[in-house]
This record gives structure tokens, C-alpha cells and sequence, in this order.
């Protein structure tokens, strides 16, 4: 599969110009609620799952605060799924149906086994009653295998590289990341 790019930090600097483009966007649109100004309020983040020469670039997530009526915005992000610790790529390559080489995965990127359970819960259980999924899931010719959540769902994107279509998908599952939508 794509484990490669887990260790290539321009993939996740590729990552960090996108989720710039979507908070600038979100910046210019201004408030949500009274169209007033937006000022930067980014929130600190302590990522994990990312390589030592990006950590630094992923110390905050892009978010917002208007200027009159303190209501605060925060952008969809394809680094950071909702408030998880690891980054979105993480849960996109490392969630395997179980087995033996779910237990390697384990070892090997010192992920915790409950941590990659839980993992595994939300793509197969929590992610299909969503809100978001409900509305999306007609997008696609024939369904998703749930039980092979997220490997289905990044086999439907067909870019030239394994990079592009990581990039697609977690495009595609970005509003995830905004508070209230994986509900």
C-alpha cells in the first residue's frame, strides 16, 4: 500500500498547503453567523504519526475567531481528523482489518493495539452512521466494503500516485474534521 509516504515530509508539507488553502478560504469568507472579520485563533496540536521535520509545521491547526461576535470557525483539515492526537494520514494507512498484520502494524509504527481498535471501530462502525456519511455515500457507483474501511474508500480514488490519491481521500473525508460533523 501507500505506508511510504508515512515517512516522507513532503507529503505532509503537501498536507500543510492545502489546509492552507482551505483556511484562507474560510478566513475570506468571514463570519459564518455576522460576516465580520475572522483573526487567527489557532489551536496548539501535539501531533504524533508525523515525520521529526514537519512536527514543528503541525504544531497548530488552522481555526478562527470573529471579531465581533467571538463566534469562533474552524476549516476542515486534511492533517487533522476532529481533536485525535495522530494525524489523518495515520488513520487513512493504519487501520488494517486485523490479524497478524495488524499486529505488525502495531510494532512497527509503535501505535498501541487499543488505540488501532479503536481506529477500526470508527471506519467500520462510527464513520457509517455519520451524518457525513449518510449524505456522501451515494457518490460512489456501487457501495463501500465497510468491513475493509479505509482501504475501499481509498481504492476509488484512481490518481497516478499513491500520494495524489491519499490526498483525494483525505480531501474527501475533511469535513470529519470539523466539530459536529462525525456525529
Amino acid at each position: 500500500m501507500c505506508h511510504a509516504v508515512l515517512q516522507d515530509p513532503e507529503f505532509f508539507l503537501l498536507l500543510l498547503r492545502i489546509d492552507e488553502e482551505i483556511a484562507e478560504e474560510a478566513r475570506e469568507a468571514g463570519c459564518g453567523r455576522c460576516g465580520a472579520t475572522l483573526h487567527s485563533a489557532r489551536y496548539p496540536r501535539k501531533p504524533r504519526g508525523c515525520p521529526a521535520k514537519v512536527r514543528e509545521k503541525y504544531a497548530s491547526r488552522f481555526s478562527f475567531c470573529c471579531a465581533e461576535c467571538d463566534r469562533r470557525t474552524t476549516p476542515a483539515s486534511v492533517r487533522f481528523l476532529g481533536r485525535r492526537v495522530y494525524v489523518a494520514v495515520m488513520l487513512m494507512l493504519v487501520s488494517p482489518p486485523g490479524g497478524t498484520a495488524w499486529r505488525a502494524v502495531c510494532e512497527a509504527l509503535s501505535v498501541p493495539a487499543l488505540t488501532l481498535s479503536r481506529w477500526r471501530s470508527w471506519w467500520q462502525e462510527k464513520l457509517p452512521r455519520s451524518r457525513f456519511w449518510q449524505s456522501v455515500r451515494e457518490r460512489f457507483s456501487a457501495p463501500l466494503e465497510i468491513s475493509l474501511l479505509p482501504q475501499s474508500l481509498l481504492e476509488r480514488f484512481v490518481e497516478a500516485t499513491c500520494a495524489e490519491r491519499l490526498a483525494q481521500a483525505l480531501m474527501f473525508i475533511s469535513p470529519l474534521s470539523i466539530p459536529g460533523m462525525s456525529r
